[in-house]
């Protein structure tokens, strides 16, 4: 779990500025990538791709999403693929498949909480409204809408997280295989 950990830190700072001009263009601040990525450089340099709190809260929905995720997998595979795939290892591929889209679907809607918090801090004016703080982020999310406003987005997220990991473990599994990594 800890190289779980690690790489995700590295990809979750390296995350943060697409993150940042996704999720402008997305509330409509800008009708562009070039516009949006050109105007932020513009009016706050390398900041407005690195808005306070931006960084701390990606790794914190990233790492421990990593780490359901893949904890799900292993849980998943040594307790239903390999059980259910040892008479027909023909069909290994579809077991890897649901294994790992039920793990992204795990790993997603457990971490959503964190997704809320991230998209208000990286949003703009997110920084300047909450100082970067996830807590205070977190404390206005359940004071504006409850325990349910940090499922928001949920649906779409899990659309998006359900069939990519169902891919991802497929060819993971495949070239475990093929290379003999087990």
């Amino acid at each position: 779990m800890a190289s779980a950990a690690i790489g995700n830190t590295v990809a979750s700072f390296s995350r943060v500025p697409y993150e940042v001009v996704k999720q402008s263009l997305q509330t409509g601040q800008y009708s562009s990538t070039l516009q949006a990525a050109s105007t932020m450089w513009r009016d706050g340099g390398m900041r407005s791709f690195f808005p306070l709190g931006g960084v701390s809260i990606q790794m914190v929905r990233d790492i421990p999403y990593a780490i359901f995720t893949l904890l799900s997998y292993e849980f998943i595979k040594e307790n239903w693929v390999l059980k259910r795939t040892e008479e027909d290892p023909s069909s290994r591929w579809f077991f890897d498949m649901v294994a790992g889209a039920t793990a992204g679907g795990i790993g997603s809607y457990l971490t959503n909480p964190m997704d809320v918090i991230k998209t208000r801090l990286q949003t703009t004016g997110g920084s300047s409204k909450y100082g970067g703080s996830i807590v205070k982020c977190a404390a206005v999310v359940l004071e504006e809408g409850g325990p349910t406003a940090f499922l928001r987005g949920s649906v779409p997220r899990l659309m998006h997280k359900i069939p990519a990991n169902g891919c991802f473990f497929v060819f993971y599994e495949f070239f475990r295989r093929a290379l003999r990594v087990e």
